[in-house]
C-alpha cells in the first residue's frame, strides 16, 4: 500500500515497534521476504535438533543438502560442475548409530510432492541401511529422529 505523500510502498502488515518508527520519523520499512512453508519447516526442524544435540551428540552431524530451490543459471551452472545432484534428501546424518548406517529425511510441504531422483536416493540410502522418510510436519520429523535415536526399526 502507498504511503501517504511519499509515494512510496509499504508492506501490507507493520509490527507495532515497526509502525511507531514509521510513525515518529517516516523511516520507510523493507518488505520481509515470505518464506515457503517447507523452509518454516526446515527452521523449525533445526531448532528442535539443536535442543536436543547435547543430550543425543550423534545430532551434531546432521547437515541440510542444499541442492533445491531456484538459482540463477550460471550458479545453478557451478553447482551441478561441482557434483551438486538432483534428489539428495534435504537433511542427512551420514553416520552409523545403533545399527542404522544413518538417517536421511526428504522434508515437504503439506502438498508438495517428491520427484522421482528424491525417491531414487532414499530408495538406496534405505537399501544401505538409512533409516529415511519423508515428513510434512514438525511432529512426523521428531517422531523418525525418535526413531533413529533409539535404534527402532
Amino acid at each position: 500500500m502507498p504511503s501517504a505523500g511519499t509515494g512510496r510502498t509499504l508492506p501490507e502488515r507493520l509490527s507495532v515497534v515497526e509502525y511507531r518508527l514509521l510513525l515518529a520519523g517516516g523511516i520507510t520499512v523493507k518488505p520481509k521476504r515470505r518464506q515457503t512453508p517447507e523452509e518454516d519447516l526446515h527452521r523449525a526442524c533445526f531448532a528442535w535438533v539443536g535442543l536436543l544435540t547435547q543430550r543425543h551428540p550423534i545430532l551434531r552431524w546432521m547437515v541440510h543438502y542444499p541442492a533445491g530451490g531456484k538459482r540463477p543459471k550460471g550458479e545453478a551452472g557451478k553447482l551441478k560442475a561441482l557434483g551438486t545432484k538432483p534428489g539428495v534428501p534435504d537433511l542427512m546424518i551420514p553416520r552409523p548409530h545403533r545399527g542404522r548406517t544413518g538417517l536421511a529425511v526428504e522434508l515437504k510441504s503439506p502438498t508438495g510432492s517428491v520427484s522421482g531422483d528424491q525417491k531414487g536416493w532414499l530408495s538406496a540410502l534405505e537399501e544401505d541401511g538409512y533409516l529415511t522418510a519423508v515428513c510434512r510436519s514438525l511432529e512426523e520429523f521428531q517422531a523418525v529422529v525418535m526413531r533413529f535415536l533409539e535404534g527402532k526399526p
